[in-house]
């Protein structure tokens, strides 16, 4: 069993052991933040900007709260050296806020810094001036961002489940913001738009504190052909619509036509190229009249460059988004159809609706009319806005909705596997937008309306897989003639609740 000196010797050889073992894996140290001050960034009276010093090199989030708002902590930010900067998001106008910076360690520790506080800025009277009005119910997801282009503020904003605005982003002079999309680190991306938004200036993606970090300039000076879609991909890409123009016309008809192309934009290296052309794959003689004969003055449409208006509008893309799978689906708004084109660009996999679908409809109650937002659900089939444009008495007549449509590819039927109509029903003549969430429910906007354009309503409802609805909100802005999309987000840069530090 071995006498005291060998059970003293096995304790003094254990007690090195767990003392170098202790010492490998000893936590690393965090860095004390020492000082903190808080300010507006230039330019926006809903973000501030908290920064000041380290001991030494580290991560710093902040949390932040108001009298009767909820405490919100920042995602983390690394610093440039010993120096910090931290920032507040989803601010409340007019508002004074605490603040308490943390240093945080790769094992999730923390340490406790300085506190202070500031007061939130007042809305552009643009922004102060429009109305978000909640109806009832709670949003699944809190923060809602839409493009806002009207005389007195152009740009980007979100609003809370409640209504209030909570962000917004002013661009350069004479950007006007048309589609948005979205990276993981917060990133926003979006197609500067040029005189109504559907000719571009080009694309460009800012922090969501509004730091420009790219941008890729269209090919004319302001009436470019970029128009309609920006999709931020995972592999840090940028798909794209933009257009071209068959100078020549076809037989028959001599007349130029412009038809969509897809583009993709790499940010990290500035290359751009078209990677599809639906000439190549589709014939200008298969139209839907009048829609396909649209010409400048008066239509949103881009005519080449030199805005040649003898150019009709045929195809007019007007949403593109890439499936899990690599295909993407292009809507095309004129033609009141929707196709699917392969991974490799090489072919389109089939075209549903319009002249030339490859898929029948089981009812004609199916059929959808100058759509928008067509995007491939993971179970393969497609949710879309129908806006029913021209859509024959037969079927319902003149209405808008949600829809979507399950595709049986075997014996190339599209029926729906559901719909939701507002009620009354509502119609929106152009724009609009839908989403599913995570959760199965579908945000819908109602992006277009006939009242006269001092108090135009937009409907955005959220409705659950039955078509109840569980949050429904009015949004007018005093001489905005549309509203194209909204987006619904979790939040505008990893921002989140977090419990006081007593609770």
């Amino acid at each position: 069993m071995g006498g005291p000196r060998v059970r003293l010797l096995a304790l003094a050889v254990l007690s090195a052991v767990l003392g170098a073992s202790c010492a490998l894996f000893s936590p690393e140290p965090i860095p004390r933040p020492l000082t903190a001050s808080a300010s507006l960034i230039d330019g926006n009276a809903l973000i501030a900007r908290i920064s000041g010093e380290l001991e030494f090199p580290g991560h710093v989030y902040v949390e932040y709260w108001a009298e009767g708002i909820e405490r919100l902590r920042s995602p983390d930010f690394a610093s440039d050296g010993a120096r910090y900067e931290a920032y507040a998001v989803r601010l409340r106008a007019g508002t004074e806020y605490a603040f308490q910076v943390y240093a945080t360690g790769p094992d999730g520790r923390t340490a406790a810094g300085p506190s202070g506080a500031f007061t939130s800025g007042m809305l552009p009277d643009g922004l102060a001036a429009a109305r978000f009005e909640v109806l009832g119910g709670a949003p699944t997801l809190d923060v809602t961002f839409l493009e806002f282009r009207q005389h007195e503020f152009v740009g980007l904003a979100a609003f809370d489940g409640a209504g209030r605005v909570v962000w917004y982003f002013e661009p350069p002079d004479g950007e006007q913001p048309y589609v948005m999309s979205r990276r993981s680190n917060g990133n926003i991306v979006y197609l500067a738009g040029f005189k109504g938004g559907t000719t571009a200036l080009g694309i460009v993606e800012i922090t969501p504190w509004g730091v420009e970090v790219a941008r890729h300039p269209d090919d004319c000076d302001g009436f470019g052909p970029i128009h309609h879609e920006v999709q931020a991909l995972p592999d840090g890409r940028v798909l794209y619509l933009s257009r071209e123009v068959l100078w020549e016309g076809y037989e028959g008809r001599p007349v130029p036509q412009e038809g969509d192309t897809v583009g993709m934009w790499d940010p990290a290296t500035g290359e751009a190229e078209i990677v599809w052309n639906i000439f190549d794959f589709i014939s200008p003689e298969e139209r839907v009249e009048p829609e396909s004969n649209y010409r400048l003055p008066g239509h949103p449409l881009w005519g080449g460059c030199e805005r040649d208006r003898r150019v009709e509008d045929w195809s007019h893309g007007n949403s593109a988004f890439m499936a899990e799978d690599g295909s993407v689906l292009v809507s095309l708004g004129h033609l009141n159809q929707v196709v699917s084109i392969a991974p490799d660009f090489e072919s389109v996999q089939w075209r549903l609706g319009g002249p030339g679908s490859d898929f029948t409809f089981s009812s004609p109650r199916d059929r959808f009319y100058a759509q928008h937002t067509a995007i491939p659900l993971p179970n393969g089939n497609v949710l879309m806005f129908d806006n029913g444009n021209r859509r024959p008495a037969s079927e319902g007549g003149r209405f808008s909705r949600a829809l979507e449509l399950k595709l049986d590819t075997e014996r190339m039927v599209a029926s729906t596997a559901w719909e939701y109509s507002h009620r009354p029903p509502l119609f929106a003549v152009c724009c609009s937008s839908v989403q599913r969430l995570d959760n199965g429910n579908t945000v819908v906007m109602f992006g277009a309306s006939f009242a006269d354009p001092c108090c135009r309503v937009y409907t955005i409802v959220e409705v659950d897989g039955s078509g109840r609805e569980v949050w429904k909100a009015l949004h007018v802005s005093p001489g905005k003639p549309n509203q194209y999309r909204v987006y619904a987000e979790e939040s505008i840069m990893g921002e989140a609740p977090v419990a006081p530090p007593d609770e």
